[in-house]
């Protein structure tokens, strides 16, 4: 990163990394929404969480619940300035659809939108030096102003060169450090670079709509300011790019059960708990337990296996059972 005018995105991916993404991938596979007003209502409250959230890092004050009455178009009591944050971000991330994430003039109209009547520089680059300050103490210096545009042009090809060859479950959150790395914008640059993760994810996957990762990250600030601050000093993107990953692992995990209606039966239900208890239990056994026929024990895996709901490790003999389901016993 010492060449300010052509950014170098350093970033390494192992096999921790390489898990979180099979589970993502896999608790994705899980949501499945085939009701219209279901599906508008799940959005809906997702945005006001993502919302709430990202605006709660920048320390704005208003509940969870007057961001949704905002989001209503209700009246509330609040600082106008809190106030129009909500308004701002809620027109955002309603809209996330009509954006592309490949494209530097789109971010620079999203943070028109983001900061609209809330500053001088909505929608340009700052013309100044910028720093991150912890109190009185300046804790990140960031590049100068002169050397923005070429790095945000620099970042920008980067993504578009990259975007068959990278993961987007890594490029989302390589983006989003080296943009806070950048810190183009003289506000604003937190809630922007969260919304762009929102963006790439859900140009991969619609099911994103639903999955409100910003409440992960606000419900873990220190280890997110933490995670930024060791790549500083590491000069890579290791760091966060495992916390995001493990933020939208554990997000997923607290979301996908509410997402997806699980319609089991009770030898289903029952298969499931015997395949947590033992996962070598064989056919025979589950037969044997539930006290049905082979035929019954066939039928009812094979629903929960085309439901993603089990799965077969190795082969019939000598192999085992995986289940996806966390808590059964709601369905």
């Amino acid at each position: 990163m010492q060449d300010f005018n052509n950014i170098y995105l350093a970033y390494y991916i192992g096999d921790k990394e390489k898990n979180l993404i099979k589970n993502i991938e896999k608790k994705l596979s899980l949501i499945s929404i085939n009701d219209n007003n279901k599906k508008k209502n799940l959005i809906i409250k997702s945005r006001v969480r993502s919302i709430h959230s990202s605006l709660a890092i920048e320390a704005n004050s208003l509940s969870l619940n007057n961001v949704e009455k905002i989001v209503k178009d209700e009246m509330v009591l609040g600082e106008r300035k809190e106030i129009q944050e909500v308004k701002n971000a809620n027109l955002l991330y309603e809209h996330l659809n009509e954006f592309n994430w490949k494209s530097e003039s789109d971010l620079l109209k999203s943070h028109a939108i983001m900061m609209k009547y809330l500053g001088e520089n909505e929608g340009k680059y700052r013309n100044h030096g910028e720093a991150v300050k912890k109190g009185n103490e300046i804790i990140y210096q960031a590049p100068e102003s002169t050397f923005v545009l070429p790095m945000m042009k620099s970042l920008f090809e980067f993504i578009n060169k990259n975007e068959d060859k990278i993961h987007p479950l890594i490029l989302a959150p390589l983006f989003h450090y080296y943009f806070v790395y950048i810190h183009p914008f003289s506000d604003g640059n937190g809630r922007m670079a969260r919304f762009w993760v929102s963006l790439i994810l859900f140009s991969w996957k619609e099911e994103f709509a639903y999955i409100p990762f910003e409440e992960e990250i606000y419900l873990n600030q220190k280890e997110y300011y933490e995670a930024i601050a060791d790549c500083h000093i590491n000069g890579n993107a290791n760091v966060f790019i495992t916390f995001m990953l493990k933020v939208i692992d554990k997000t997923l995990e607290k979301t996908t059960p509410k997402t997806t209606p699980k319609k089991l039966n009770k030898n289903q239900k029952e298969i499931i708990k015997l395949i947590k208890k033992n996962p070598n239990i064989t056919k025979k056994e589950l037969a044997r337990l539930l006290n049905i026929s082979p035929d019954g024990v066939k039928y009812n895996l094979k629903k929960l296996a085309n439901n993603n709901i089990i799965k077969r490790i190795g082969p019939n003999n000598g192999g085992y059972w995986e289940t996806t389901v966390n808590d059964e016993s709601k369905n």
